[in-house]
């Protein structure tokens, strides 16, 4: 393998079934030690296109290399793949050393560096004292930590992960990110990772792969994708969004629903600027401020509800034609926003670097 040869290298892969396309022809490359996620609703092609690189499903056209091995027409057992499911798919009857060793002990290893595999593994999950329970005896985060270990125990090049934390209560569902996260890190094992949370996506991913319509939408850098977004499902379907119809000449940015002006505005990078385009307002880039403290420049709002969502509250303005959506980082008992009610009189406040325009 040549440093110019990716790791996984997706060529042209597609997939029907009758009149369906599960995946239209898709190309894809994965670095060594990259960590890519397959994001996207569902029915938009990612579950198809993971199935593809696992050998689950044969596609109808284009090839699938591994380090620049042809696996198109090779069975799922001969790729030499780690696979993590959302359901675990652990032996019942086996104990958790059993069920890490068994793929080991598939592939005709010495018993010796079955038992020290299985125990690095083991230790690398932090579930070494567990090894003799059964899977009934773990948590839904434990049996989730062996399903990784098993998956880990025989050091493939490439990780599939299917969902892996769709069946986990929310505080499991943290604790898992932050050890795959961990494990990442540490092993730099190359990963294919397909949600639908955007969190998970964001939080674990060198890069994301957003699919739409059994296609890629964009791929991207998990910052760019969420601040610098393409197309408007890519801005919708990431976070929340203020999407305004705009008219950009020279810097100025003409919100017509706003009844504003921005200078200092970037023109949409692809295509060409144009004069009518979308500005994208990220409801957390905006400042909301008491009318006497507002700088000259902000913008007059009327409340019109409030929404406490722990860390964050989200508050939704009315501004001219069109009601903002605004997340402000919630202060305690701030006497000032407790005294906030619908029909209050409010700034807000965005510097030109918090737009970010779509050809419309």
């Amino acid at each position: 393998m040549t440093a110019a040869t990716p790791r996984l290298a997706i060529e042209q892969a597609g997939k029907r079934y009758g009149d369906v396309v599960a995946l239209a022809p898709t190309s894809l490359e994965v670095a060594a030690g990259e960590f890519l996620t397959l994001l996207g609703p569902s029915g938009s092609g990612k579950t198809t296109l993971l199935s593809i690189v696992a050998g689950l499903v044969v596609p109808d056209q284009g090839r699938v290399r591994l380090d620049g091995r042809d696996l198109t027409h090779i069975a799922p057992h001969g790729r030499g793949l780690g696979m993590v499911f959302q359901h675990y798919a652990l032996f019942p009857h086996l104990t958790v050393a059993e069920n890490v060793a068994f793929g080991l002990q598939a592939r005709r290893l010495q018993v010796t560096e079955v038992h020290e595999r299985t125990q690095q593994a083991l230790e690398m999950v932090r579930l070494g004292t567990l090894a003799g329970r059964l899977p009934r005896e773990l948590s839904g985060g434990q049996q989730q930590r062996v399903a990784l270990a098993r998956a880990l125990a025989y050091q493939p090049t490439l990780v599939l992960m299917d969902e892996p934390l769709g069946a986990l209560d929310r505080h499991l569902r943290e604790e898992m990110k932050s050890e795959i996260a961990r494990l990442h890190r540490e092993l730099g094992v190359t990963v294919l990772y397909v949600t639908h949370d955007q969190e998970e996506a964001l939080t674990l991913s060198d890069r994301i792969c957003l699919m739409r319509e059994a296609q890629i939408e964009q791929l991207d850098a998990p910052e760019r994708l969420y601040f610098a977004p393409r197309t408007r499902f890519a801005a919708e379907f990431l976070g929340e969004s203020n999407l305004l119809e705009a008219r950009w000449a020279s810097g100025l940015l003409h919100l017509p629903a706003l009844g504003v002006h921005v200078p200092g505005v970037a023109p949409p990078a692809d295509p060409a600027p144009a004069p009518h385009a979308l500005a994208l307002l990220r409801p957390e880039t905006i400042a909301m401020l008491p009318v006497g403290a507002a700088p000259a420049a902000a913008w007059r709002g009327t409340l019109q509800q409030r929404a406490f969502l722990g860390a964050w509250t989200r508050w939704a303005v009315r501004v001219g034609q069109v009601t903002l959506t605004v997340l402000q980082a919630t202060r305690g008992t701030d006497p000032a926003a407790a005294a906030l009610a619908p029909g209050s009189e409010v700034a807000l406040f965005a510097p030109p670097e918090a737009f970010h325009l779509l050809a419309a």
